[in-house]
């Protein structure tokens, strides 16, 4: 990261940070509404104080900063401001940095921070109200296809015998069906052998989303990432906050978590693994 940091001007790597704590602020307000959209409750157009009311001058929404300089409270009613508004930025900003170094502001820059941003808000959106809006999810599978010739070929790669045109097109297609069909597979046979719902087709949109941007290879990657870490928290939670098997995890946390160790770790991991064999 420090060697990729010393190629770049001072000043393309702080736009690159800059836009995206940008960005992140209104990522926040697209958590904040779009479970009260989902629901038909009011928002309002301005930013406004959850507790009083007060709409939030400009200059108490700048990423980060104001959130500081306010010690973490609201100017008019002193009531605490919640540390995701800027956790949020922060990931994002870190995120759009990242993109921008690994792919060195290439055309796959733009398509993964795109594609981190929406994980982001699902992320969060899931967490706090155990939703994966269709609003994100479904056009964010389109958005990864019609973007596939722009995102790095490697994603593609190891699927089926096409030219180096169309397999952009077919590797993101191939994607979205195979991250999507897989997990719908295992929510039906959960569902059989259980008799009930173990995953919501909120997950299964989600993961058809993250295989048109990343292919079959790095999103199945994804699952099992995602898989792990929920296997994990589920124990944590069972052994030590005294929770049972019933207790029901935000999987898509889990998956938003995988899907963004896949696309940066994806690569490198499926190439050390593969040399054994």
């Amino acid at each position: 990261m420090i060697e990729a940091l010393q190629q770049f001007p001072a000043l393309a790597v702080a736009t690159a940070l800059v836009f995206g704590l940008l960005v992140g602020s209104f990522l926040n307000v697209v958590i904040h509404r779009l479970p009260a959209r989902a629901e038909q409750r009011s928002t309002g157009s301005r930013s406004a104080c959850p507790h009083c009311g007060t709409a939030i001058p400009f200059y108490d929404n700048i990423p980060v900063l104001s959130f500081l300089l306010l010690r973490g409270r609201c100017r008019v009613c002193s009531v605490p401001i919640s540390p995701q508004y800027p956790c949020v930025e922060l990931l994002t900003g870190a995120a759009f940095l990242v993109c921008a170094l690994r792919w060195h502001f290439a055309p796959p820059t733009f398509v993964n921070s795109l594609f981190l941003a929406v994980i982001i808000v699902l992320i969060f959106t899931d967490y706090r109200h155990r939703i994966l809006p269709n609003v994100l999810t479904l056009p964010g599978a389109v958005a990864g296809i019609l973007l596939s010739p722009l995102q790095d070929i490697e994603v593609y790669r190891d699927i089926l015998p096409v030219s180096r045109a169309l397999l952009p097109w077919v590797g993101s297609v191939t994607g979205a069906v195979a991250g999507g069909g897989m997990l719908l597979v295992v929510g039906l046979g959960y569902q059989k052998l259980r008799h009930r719902q173990g995953l919501g087709m909120g997950d299964v949109k989600m993961m058809a989303m993250v295989g048109a941007f990343l292919g079959w290879r790095l999103t199945f990657l994804a699952i099992f990432a995602g898989s792990f870490l929920g296997l994990l928290t589920g124990i944590y939670l069972i052994v030590f906050r005294k929770q049972t098997f019933q207790t029901k995890l935000p999987f898509g946390v889990f998956l938003g978590i995988g899907s963004a160790l896949a696309l940066f770790y994806g690569i490198p991991f499926l190439q050390w693994y593969l040399r054994g064999f």
